[in-house]
C-alpha cells in the first residue's frame, strides 16, 4: 500500500525487488478488496476459512503514522521482536510489543523482526504474516483476535504465507528473506567469554583451568578489554602484549579464538599518543554517519569516549570495515567477529551536540520505545546515511553491518564458513549471522524467558541463538550456573559470558571463571 502522489521510503532489501514471471496457478488462496469501508480479505480456498481481513479497523495512511488492524482466525499467535517474551505463545489481552536488558517488562530491545505465525486451527494449518518496513512502530494484540501495527513511515508492505503445517510456513518465510547459515562445526561447541578478563594472562589461566579438567570446550572470546582503549582493530600492548599468539595457542587445542568489534569508533589517539589509524583512514574516506547537513560526522559518546559511526549502507565504509578487518588480522589473527553495539548505541542521547527540533527527531507520534524519545541511546533521526535518514534506516544499522561482516569473513576465511554473531538483526540477517539475546541476568526467570526467545528467532530464520549461560548481569549462584550449564548445552549457540567484574562476590565452581557484581557503567 504506497502513496500514489509521493515517493515514500521502501527498505533497499537485497531479497525484495520486482517480481517477474508468470503468476502462480491452482492457488490455495483468494484476495479481495471492499469498499466502504476499506478492507483486504485473504481467505483459504480449501474451507473458506478467513485467515486476513484488514476490515476490523480504519486504515490509517498519513505523513508520519501509518495504522493497519488485522482480524485473524485464531489467538494462536507467534513471533515479533525482540523483547521478553514470558511465554512462547503471546497474550492478545490487549498487549504491545515494542522494538535495554531484557527485564521481562516487553521494552524494546536490540532489532527488529515483523514476522508472526498464526496456528489456525488443531489441523496445523497456518499463516505467516510478515511486514517489510524499518521504521519505528508499535505491534499490539487485541482478543478479536486481532493485530494492529503502527509506523510512523516507509510504506505497508506485507507479505503472507499459508501452509498446511507451521513448518511449511516458516520454510516459506525463511526461503523469501534468505535460508540461515549453516554454522561451522566448531561454533556448535561451547564457547566461554566474559567482559574484563583483565589481561590476556587471566585469559589463559582461564583456558588452562578448563583444559586441566577437561572441560569440552572449543571456543574462547576477548571482549573489548583486549583493545587500547576499547578501540576497534587495535590491542592492548601492555596487558594483551602476546594477543598476536593467542589463536596459534588455542589452535594447538583444537580450539578457536573470536574477537568482538563494536560498531562505534573512537575519534582520539591510542594511549601512548601515536594516531588512531582505522579512525584516520576512515575520516580520509568520509564513511561516518552525517548530522543532518549530510556533511559533518555525527558524534556520539560510546565506550572509547567520543565517537563516530560507520555507515555501513556506503559501499565505501565496507570497503574500509573490510580492510581494517584484514589489516588487524595481519596483526592478530582470529577465527571469527562478534559483532555489538549495532543497534546502533550510544550513551549520549542523539549526538554530542543534541539534535535539532523537528519532525522527523519529535515526530507526532512516538511508539511506545524506551524513555518515549526515538534518539534515546541512539542517533537523531535526521542523521544522514546513505541508504536515508535514520528515522528511516535506524533498523538497519545491525544488518548492514552484518552484511560489511560478512563480506570481511568472505575476504579472511574464503571457502570456509567461519563465524558471525550480531547483537542486532533484521530480516534476513540470519543469512549471515547468528544472534545472542544480550544482556540478562543471572536469574532464574532469564533462565526461563531464554527458551521462547530462541524459539521465536527459529521463526525468524535465525536458529543459531543462545543465551548468555548463566547471566550476564548480577551474582549468580552455583545451583542456578549448574542448572543453565545443563540446559545451554543444548542452545545452539552455547557461550558462558558475563560481565566485568568490580567487587568479588561469590559465583560458579572456578574452572568456568568466576561471577563478579556489576552495575551498568558503575566501574
Amino acid at each position: 500500500i504506497t502513496d500514489p502522489k509521493t515517493q515514500r521510503f521502501e527498505v533497499p532489501h537485497e531479497h525484495v525487488g520486482p517480481f517477474s514471471g508468470p503468476a502462480a496457478s491452482d492457488l490455495k488462496y483468494k484476495v479481495d478488496i471492499q469498499q466502504n469501508p476499506f478492507g483486504i480479505k485473504v481467505t483459504r480456498v480449501s474451507n473458506g476459512k478467513v485467515l486476513f481481513d484488514t476490515a476490523i479497523g480504519p486504515l490509517l495512511y498519513a505523513e508520519q503514522f501509518l495504522q493497519l488492524s488485522i482480524k485473524l482466525p485464531s489467538a494462536n499467535i507467534y513471533g515479533v521482536g525482540e523483547h521478553v517474551h514470558k511465554r512462547y505463545q503471546h497474550d492478545v489481552n490487549w498487549k504491545t510489543c515494542r522494538d535495554t536488558a531484557p527485564s521481562g517488562n516487553m521494552d524494546n530491545l536490540y532489532g527488529v523482526q515483523t514476522f508472526f505465525l498464526c496456528l489456525e486451527d488443531n489441523t496445523g494449518a497456518s499463516l505467516g504474516v510478515f511486514l517489510m518496513n524499518s521504521n519505528a512502530m508499535e505491534f499490539a494484540l487485541q482478543p478479536a483476535p486481532a493485530v494492529t501495527y503502527r509506523t510512523i513511515g516507509g510504506i505497508l508492505d506485507f507479505y503472507i504465507f499459508l501452509g498446511d503445517t507451521p513448518e511449511q510456513v516458516v520454510q516459506e518465510y525463511v526461503k523469501f528473506i534468505g535460508l540461515p547459515a549453516l554454522p561451522s562445526y566448531w561454533s556448535l561447541g561451547f564457547q566461554l567469554s566474559r567482559y574484563d578478563y583483565g589481561s590476556l594472562d587471566e585469559v589463559k589461566a582461564v583456558v588452562e583451568r578448563n583444559r586441566a579438567i577437561g572441560l569440552p570446550y572449543d571456543v574462547q572470546y576477548t571482549d573489548i578489554d583486549y583493545m587500547d582503549g576499547r578501540k576497534d582493530f587495535t590491542y592492548d600492548k601492555v596487558k594483551f602484549k602476546d594477543l598476536p599468539s593467542f589463536r596459534a595457542y588455542m589452535h594447538n587445542y583444537g580450539q578457536k579464538y573470536i574477537i568482538i568489534l563494536d560498531a562505534p569508533i573512537g575519534t582520539e589517539a591510542l594511549s601512548d599518543g601515536s594516531p588512531y589509524e582505522a579512525y584516520e583512514r576512515g575520516q580520509s574516506k568520509n564513511v561516518w554517519v552525517n548530522e543532518s547537513d549530510g556533511v559533518t560526522p555525527l558524534v556520539g559518546e560510546v565506550w572509547p569516549g567520543r565517537t563516530v559511526f560507520p555507515d555501513f549502507t556506503n559501499p565505501a565504509c565496507t570497503d574500509w570495515w573490510v580492510e581494517e578487518c584484514q589489516i588487524f588480522y595481519n596483526q592478530v589473527p582470529y577465527d571469527g567477529i562478534w559483532i555489538d553495539m549495532n543497534e546502533v548505541a550510544s550513551f549520549v542521547p542523539g549526538s554530542s551536540n543534541g539534535c535539532k527540533q523537528n519532525d522527523l527527531n519529535f515526530p507526532p507520534f512516538t511508539p511506545h520505545v524506551v524513555d518515549r524519545l526515538l534518539f534515546s541511546k541512539t542517533l537523531c533521526m535526521d542523521a544522514v546515511q546513505k541508504w536515508g535518514r535514520q528515522y528511516d534506516v535506524h533498523s538497519l544499522f545491525g544488518y548492514s553491518m552484518t552484511l560489511s561482516t560478512q563480506r570481511a569473513i568472505e575476504r579472511l576465511f574464503p571457502g570456509k564458513r567461519s563465524f558471525l554473531l550480531s547483537r542486532s538483526t533484521f530480516a534476513g540477517s540470519g543469512k549471515y549471522a547468528g544472534h545472542w539475546l544480550g544482556d540478562n541476568a543471572a536469574t532464574w526467570d532469564h533462565l526461563k524467558w531464554a527458551i521462547p526467545g530462541m524459539l521465536e528467532f527459529g521463526l525468524f530464520g535465525i536458529p543459531y541463538v543462545g543465551a548468555d549461560i548463566c547471566g550476564f548481569f548480577e551474582d549468580v549462584t552455583e545451583e542456578l550456573c549448574r542448572r543453565w550449564m545443563q540446559v545451554g548445552a543444548f542452545y545452539p549457540f552455547s557461550r558462558n559470558h558475563n560481565t566485568e567484574k568490580c567487587a568479588v562476590s561469590g559465583g560458579p565452581p572456578p574452572e568456568l571463571g568466576t561471577r563478579f557484581r556489576r552495575s551498568p557503567r558503575s566501574c
